[in-house]
């Protein structure tokens, strides 16, 4: 089955991160996103950076927006915020319901939110399709082949990705095991046996090229 990766520009319709990129000028990463039980809601693993002098304010319409069903900060320190929002969404809806994983989105320095999503030629159509019943305005600015030569497996290399985008591997951690296996719907357990056995996979994959030269 081919892969194929896809670069989306979106702008508005997408409630309370237009306010976060908008209204507070902030940097915002949406590192991961699922649908709920609730059509028009999504559980977004997201990544926030603002101004120090705003991050008060920005904490206080996170935790009372009516666009906000439930509200977990992980970290939040000298501006920088990740967290775990259940939230009003269909423009996000859109990815979990056509099947695509979503890279990453990101505001950039514009407030457009550049999606990056990864799916078969079928789930980008049928992603694209969604959002012009929704008439979002959006545009996409590439589309390509995933040239694939590796060792993990798709659903492998999106979940160490999403750890590893969530600072799962950082030290000090900036998220634990418990709320990153909320946000991807996955046993705690059943998430860090994989994680575990991918790491794994990478080491035997990289011991197997042989030592570096000059040693």
């Amino acid at each position: 089955m081919d892969l194929v990766e896809a670069t989306i520009l979106v702008a508005g319709h997408q409630k309370w991160i237009d306010s976060v990129t908008g209204r507070y000028g902030a940097r915002l990463r949406l590192l991961n996103s699922k649908g709920t039980r609730k059509r028009d809601e999504v559980l977004e693993l997201f990544e926030i950076t603002v101004d120090r002098k705003l991050e008060d304010r920005l904490l206080r319409y996170l935790r009372n927006s009516p666009d906000i069903a439930e509200l977990e900060i992980t970290n939040s320190s000298h501006g920088r915020l990740v967290g775990i929002a259940r939230a009003k969404g269909v423009v996000m809806r859109c990815v979990a319901d056509s099947n695509c994983f979503l890279v990453y989105a990101s505001n950039g320095s514009s407030k457009e939110i550049t999606w990056r999503v990864l799916g078969t030629n079928h789930s980008v159509k049928d992603l694209l399709s969604r959002l012009k019943r929704l008439k979002v305005n959006f545009k996409v600015s590439d589309i390509s082949e995933v040239k694939r030569k590796r060792a993990l497996t798709t659903r492998q290399e999106w979940l160490i990705r999403s750890a590893y985008e969530s600072g799962y591997f950082d030290y000090p951690k900036r998220i634990r095991i418990g709320p990153l296996a909320r946000m991807l719907e996955v046993a705690p357990p059943t998430l860090y046996e994989s994680l575990r056995k991918t790491q794994k996979k990478l080491l035997e994959e990289h011991f197997r090229e042989g030592p570096p030269s000059g040693m």
